[in-house]
């Protein structure tokens, strides 16, 4: 996905720091939304987030 693709439109959140997020410890939603601030308005984000966390992990596992 673009680093630079808003996964959260309520607070601009990028996909690009939801990475960043996961790379400095996020391993959950809850993680990057106390990082981030993401998903506590609308939530409707939280799919999408939680499948990048979930990806971002993997790749960092890989390394």
């Amino acid at each position: 996905m673009n680093r630079n693709y808003v996964v959260c439109e309520c607070t601009g959140t990028t996909a690009g720091q939801i990475e960043q997020a996961v790379q400095q410890g996020g391993r959950t939603f809850d993680d990057v939304k106390a990082r981030l601030g993401v998903g506590k308005q609308c939530i409707k984000c939280k799919d999408l987030i939680s499948l990048l966390i979930e990806s971002y992990v993997e790749d960092l596992e890989e390394e």
